[in-house]
């Protein structure tokens, strides 16, 4: 049996997706640190979204007690993960939601590939994950099976030429209304391809078929949606419901307006990477027409829907369309084609492993027994507070660090929004952080290293003592000054405070 027979009998073999789910699972370990076994970190946002689970699981109601801006099933998924075990079981989530996800991949390369190639696009699609990845445990990586299934949908009417069948209309509503409650921005990928097809319905007049595929799909959206209201509802009345659209939808265009500085190098790699693609699909797509104005139309979405905010794991959402572009690239002859595919991977291998291999390691190698010494200098200082006031800690500025750490101990922290500059931004957070301001909280955990107001320090050092302090290595830092620590201060509230 030669190699191509080989490959042809494993990705059709029963056992195939569990070999995925065996990559997959592989994939998670070494490299989504925030839930791996392998590390000892507790930080950025997959510590907030645990928090906000743990929050969940303590009956707290989300975006009353406790904010972020990102979507409700985004923390049920942590709340269970969080229920049935810990960090491990959310772990396997990711394994099986990868595993789905590139089982849809394949479906879709199966469409115009053999078997050989289809496995290495799935490769490269891994590589390129690599590369997106960060932290793990983030929005754009959960909504990956939802955004990549009704591109399935699509290139399979494509390919039969009958239309989409309305029941698949119906589970893209649903899919759309899942990555709505967790992240809107992550269907950018594929509305283009459905809102092409209705365009393509209205101009062929087929305003039966139309009709009928727009209401299945807002059934399908309305149940996800009508779902997440009602819990709302049930849990803090319409005053619930008010905060979870504030929080999920009407906060997250505020936060897409919100500058920050990014690194150049993102802008450039985004759009050389949007130009490449489109124009390999000019050049060398089959079905041109219906694939490359689809795509268009998504790339416009997605530039449209994150604005200026180009921070690197944004472009893990991209990567159903990296898979369209695996698709629709027109066969070459097979010896023209062995030498382009090694390329490509060699490429691939060169130029995009290095880096985060390279963190990896470090992560590994070095930074576990860090990360130990800070945990262990949290959890000293926890023992020696009485049990009563374990959950009086306000974070005040220290955000993922500060939450990786609470969530350490498993610990809520007593404010309700986890980044200071959201409080700084968004006018009604603003407002009630102002509130709070009168009830200054038991324990404030502050770096003086980070971004404060200077009437907030004044207020902390005249009304509050010094109880404990430990260094903490920065996470994010701009060169040159990677692996600086910076200072966790932890001050305790005097026995009377003046009132302002």
């Amino acid at each position: 049996m030669n190699t191509k027979s080989r490959i042809e009998t494993i990705v059709n073999s029963k056992y195939y997706p569990i070999l995925l789910f065996l990559v997959s699972f592989v994939f998670v370990t070494l490299f989504s640190r925030s839930t791996s076994f392998l590390y000892i970190f507790e930080g950025g946002d997959p510590a907030i979204f645990k928090q906000m689970g743990l929050a969940l699981l303590r009956g707290k109601t989300l975006y009353v007690d406790y904010f972020d801006n990102k979507g409700c099933i985004l923390y049920f998924i942590q709340a269970l993960g969080l229920w049935l075990g810990g960090d491990f079981f959310i772990l396997i989530m990711q394994a099986i939601s990868l595993t789905i996800t590139l089982l849809i991949w394949d479906k879709i390369l199966a469409l115009y590939r053999n078997e050989r190639d289809r496995l290495i696009c799935l490769g490269f699609a891994l590589t390129l994950l690599l590369c997106f990845y960060q932290d793990g445990d983030l929005t754009e990586e959960w909504c990956l099976p939802f955004a990549s299934y009704p591109i399935l949908v699509y290139f399979r009417a494509l390919k039969s030429d009958k239309g989409i069948n309305p029941i698949n209309m119906f589970v893209v509503g649903i899919c759309f209304g899942i990555i709505a409650f967790i992240r809107i921005n992550n269907a950018a990928p594929f509305l283009g391809f459905i809102a092409y097809y209705w365009i393509q319905l209205l101009i062929n007049k087929s305003y039966k078929k139309l009709f009928q595929s727009i209401f299945l799909f807002l059934i399908g959206l309305c149940i996800i949606a009508a779902t997440c209201i009602l819990y709302f509802y049930l849990k803090a009345g319409w005053h619930g419901v008010d905060e979870m659209v504030y929080a999920i939808f009407t906060s997250n265009i505020e936060y897409m307006g919100i500058k920050v500085r990014q690194k150049a190098f993102l802008y450039v790699f985004y759009s050389l990477f949007l130009s490449l693609c489109i124009l390999q699909q000019i050049i060398n797509s089959r079905n041109v027409k219906e694939i490359l104005i689809p795509s268009m139309l998504s790339y416009a979405l997605y530039i449209v829907t994150f604005g200026t905010r180009c921070f690197t794991h944004y472009l893990i959402a991209l990567l159903p369309l990296v898979v369209v572009l695996f698709t629709t690239t027109q066969s070459k002859p097979e010896k023209k084609r062995k030498p382009a595919l090694i390329a490509l991977s060699l490429i691939a291998v060169l130029f995009f492993l290095p880096i985060p291999l390279a963190f990896t390691v470090n992560d590994l190698m070095l930074k576990n027994d860090k990360y130990s010494v800070i945990y262990s200098n949290f959890h000293q200082f926890i023992e020696e507070i009485p049990l009563g006031e374990r959950d009086s800690i306000y974070n005040y500025n220290l955000h993922g660090n500060g939450a990786g750490m609470m969530q350490h101990e498993r610990l809520l922290q007593c404010n309700k929004v986890f980044f200071s500059s959201f409080a700084f931004n968004y006018k009604r957070l603003k407002r009630e952080e102002t509130e709070k301001a009168f009830r200054p909280p038991l324990w404030i955990m502050v770096s003086w290293n980070r971004y404060y107001p200077k009437e907030d320090a004044y207020f902390i050092l005249n009304n509050y003592d010094l109880c404990y302090e430990f260094p903490h290595e920065r996470v994010y830092l701009k060169k040159p000054r990677i692996g600086q620590e910076f200072q966790v201060y932890l001050y305790r509230r005097k026995d009377q405070i003046p009132a302002p």
